[in-house]
This record gives C-alpha cells, sequence and structure tokens, in this order.
C-alpha cells in the first residue's frame, strides 16, 4: 500500500528571518574575536561566581538581546557591546532563557 506523506508546515517567514539576521551577527569575525576575548577575561561563570559556585563558561550571553531592537544600527551596537556580553555555563544560560520564555 502507497504511503502518503501529509506536507511539512512551513515556518512562519518572520522567525526565519530573525533566525537569518542573528546567524549574520554570530558568523562574522568581529563577533567570533569578541566572543573568545569575553571567554579569556572570563572562563568561568559569572553568575555561579556570585553564589560561590565555580563552573567553566560555555556560553557568551548577551545580557540586552540585540534582537529585540528593529533598529539596525542599535541592534549592531548592541551585538559587538563587551559591556552586554556575560559568560555562563549550560545550566545559567538555559535558566535565563527559560525565564524569559515563560515571561517571569
Amino acid at each position: 500500500m502507497p504511503t502518503i506523506y501529509k506536507p511539512k508546515k512551513k515556518y512562519k517567514r518572520e522567525v526565519t528571518d530573525k533566525r537569518a539576521e542573528r546567524s549574520d551577527i554570530y558568523n562574522t569575525p568581529q563577533w567570533k574575536r569578541l566572543r573568545n576575548a569575553k571567554y579569556i577575561e572570563n572562563p568561568l561563570c559569572e553568575r555561579c561566581l556570585e553564589k560561590g559556585i565555580i563552573k567553566p563558561a560555555e556560553h557568551i550571553h548577551h545580557i540586552i538581546s540585540f534582537m529585540q531592537t528593529d533598529n539596525q544600527l542599535r541592534r549592531l551596537e548592541l551585538a559587538f557591546d563587551y559591556s552586554n556580553l556575560q559568560a555562563l555555563c549550560t545550566d545559567c544560560h538555559n535558566e535565563i532563557h527559560n525565564h524569559k520564555k515563560s515571561g517571569k
């Protein structure tokens, strides 16, 4: 008996466009240098250190998301602002993003 495949749902164009914009920034040599500099200066999770816990940083997190604005100049300022970065372990990074998603 032949199999009939249902058409896959298409992602909303806006989500795909934002993902592409985010990737464009994260793939620049400027971002890679900035990220590496942050890892060198802060090899440990900054949130855990505040609690007296020593864990290696695995993510460089933007404190203020550069994707929250539609202004291209402001977006680039936030993306490449060293003071807007935080070195985090996976647990802390996930906690921050899960907290944002739940709206708390």
